[in-house]
């Protein structure tokens, strides 16, 4: 028996065997059809690969904790003061519907009481965060995908260490590969040495990766300080002057919301929870804050994760597409839709709807890039505006409906966020910030260069091969 013949059955017998382990799993068509591609054109290569990242394991362990917490988390929300729920009834039709999506799907209530405050510079939002650091008096939970040391990163470490010395709660949840320079630094023993409790996400090493699904990441950015003032957004703890300055895209920018009222307690409580899976603790959510707030300011919190067999943050989008009448803006750093979002937004701009996009012209992935342009051309057919900013990497993830509801945080446009990570994002029902954030995107439009649909097509043929190669392969980027 030959050796090529020999080669040419285990190849066989590898592309059957993992082919028929993706039939056994329920993945949406084109990961499934991606992933099939993978191993029939590099078997050994595609089947490692599948054997890694091919399907949402977050281990026996996680899961376990997960549906044992699923009831604990659904008896605190109902458990949420009634004084601080509103009705969903008292919204629009278009924003009831999203509103009682978000409820049915992540099991928060719509909450009023609110005040919102845009901030739209990192400069800004770290030195305000640390202001609400130093006159912290309780507690202070923070939850970010990236920490990474430097510039006034520094200071907020100084401003945390000076916290915990005077006898302030505080802890910092921080993903294991996002985060994974700070694990190496001075500053991670400075911060534990001072009383700082440090949770690490989704830890990575060669072990884990036989059993969990590695690139399974916490992508959150969560700041709560005394359980009454929060923020959330786009914005990691890192220094865009220092931040992946080799990456050629420029300075990353970011947006947060800084938050009163008592969705900031609901968002320490997320936060918890997934403390609570990462650690095996308990979950002890804190007791509501006693608060009395003029501003009215109504509010969802929505996380998502991929301990959720559907994708959550997918379904909210969608219906909140399809609720749009005269105008949708979004902000995304990374765009590869699922066919789905993808067919939602050509259907508003086809009976009407403004649909404005606004990428950056550089990223920080190559192949994300190609992917992302292979859309374009759907996109323009229905008359979609593509801007593409110029100054810097526009980091912001927003979209705006109709100058009515808001959604802000941390989620992506692309199935990574979709599935893979757990993310959060604040869904406001409010005309006035919808404008700030409106405004926001104006400025970001005057920064930005619309795709010529003419020079667009001049493109050379190899780039639109190489395009759609990528795009096939989109659903494993």
């Amino acid at each position: 028996m030959s050796l090529s013949f020999l080669l040419s059955v285990v190849y066989v017998l590898l592309a059957v065997v993992v082919s028929l382990r993706i039939f056994s799993r329920r993945s949406s068509r084109g990961t499934a059809l991606a992933w099939l591609l993978l191993v029939i054109l590099v078997p050994a290569i595609g089947a490692l690969a599948y054997l890694l990242i091919g399907e949402r394991r977050l281990g026996r362990t996680w899961m376990r904790r997960a549906i044992n917490l699923q009831p604990q988390i659904l008896c605190w929300a109902r458990g949420i003061p009634a004084t601080d729920i509103v009705p969903a009834s008292t919204l629009t039709p278009a924003a009831e519907s999203v509103s009682r999506l978000a409820s049915g799907l992540a099991g928060l209530p719509l909450m009023g009481g609110h005040r919102l405050r845009l901030l739209t510079d990192s400069e800004s939002i770290m030195r305000t965060l640390i202001a609400d650091i130093d006159n912290s008096r309780q507690s202070v939970h923070l939850e970010f995908y990236i920490w990474s040391p430097g510039g006034f990163v520094d200071d907020l470490i100084s401003a945390l260490v000076d916290a915990a010395l005077r006898g302030v709660s505080c802890r910092a949840l921080m993903d294991s590969l996002g985060s994974r320079e700070f694990f190496r630094s001075p500053a991670i023993e400075r911060l534990r040495a001072a009383g700082v409790e440090i949770v690490e996400v989704l830890p990575v090493n060669p072990l884990r990766a036989l059993f969990v699904r590695l690139d399974l990441r916490d992508h959150r950015k969560i700041a709560v300080i005394d359980r009454s003032v929060a923020y959330t957004g786009s914005m990691n703890i890192a220094d865009p002057r220092f931040f992946k300055k080799d990456a050629g895209v420029g300075e990353w920018v970011d947006a947060m919301v800084r938050i009163e009222g008592p969705a900031a307690w609901a968002l320490e409580a997320v936060s918890l929870s997934l403390t609570a899976l990462q650690t095996g603790a308990d979950f002890a959510p804190p007791e509501p804050p006693i608060l009395s707030l003029t501003d009215n300011c109504r509010v969802q919190i929505f996380p998502s994760g991929p301990q959720s067999s559907t994708r959550h943050i997918e379904a909210l989008l969608l219906t909140a597409v399809y609720a749009a009448r005269s105008e949708i803006v979004l902000t995304t750093p990374y765009f590869v839709p699922s066919e789905p979002l993808l067919s939602a937004l050509r259907s508003a701009a086809i009976r009407g709807v403004r649909v404005v996009l606004i990428v950056p012209k550089r990223i920080d992935s190559v192949l994300v890039r190609y992917a992302s342009d292979s859309y374009t051309d759907d996109l323009l057919a229905v008359g979609i505006e593509i801007l593409r900013f110029t100054d810097g990497l526009l980091h912001t993830k927003s979209m705006v409906i109709d100058e009515q509801i808001t959604i802000f945080g941390t989620v992506n446009l692309d199935l990574r966020s979709f599935e893979l990570n757990f993310e959060i994002s604040l869904i406001a029902y409010d005309q006035r910030f919808s404008a700030e954030v409106r405004r926001l995107q104006r400025e970001y439009e005057a920064r930005s260069q619309p795709v010529d649909v003419e020079h667009w097509h001049s493109r050379p043929r190899w780039r639109r091969l190489v395009e759609n190669a990528v795009q096939v392969m989109s659903p494993l980027l």
